[in-house]
């Protein structure tokens, strides 16, 4: 489990380097439905299942998020610790240096 939270860390400040480094304007994201659930509370480590299939692992503090009529940045307050929450997911592909491609989260709505 360690290694998982590590590799999904390495993963988003790789994302935000690399987003960084994108030309500024408009840029849709694809959004889906399903279920995110906060895997670790210290690390913020959390993991989304869509509908789809699609299955993303990010870090809470990495996204903005939309709850109950209120915005934010980090700390979703529609999350909690082991409890499966209805959500979408907002993300992004992202061409990699290596010529592959990943999808990063960016936005969370539950």
């Amino acid at each position: 489990m360690p290694l998982v939270i590590v590799a999904v860390l390495a993963a988003a400040v790789v994302g935000l380097v690399v987003g960084s480094r994108l030309p500024w304007g408009s840029v849709p994201l694809s959004v889906e439905e399903g279920v995110v659930v906060l895997q670790d509370e210290a690390s913020g480590f959390a993991s989304f299942q869509g509908r789809d299939g699609t299955q993303l692992g990010f870090d809470v503090e990495s996204v903005a998020w939309s709850a109950g009529g209120q915005e934010g940045q980090g700390d979703p307050p529609c999350l909690r610790e082991g409890k499966k929450v209805a959500a979408e997911v907002g993300y992004r592909w992202v061409r990699l240096p290596d010529g592959g491609a990943r999808p990063f989260p960016l936005w969370l709505a539950c």
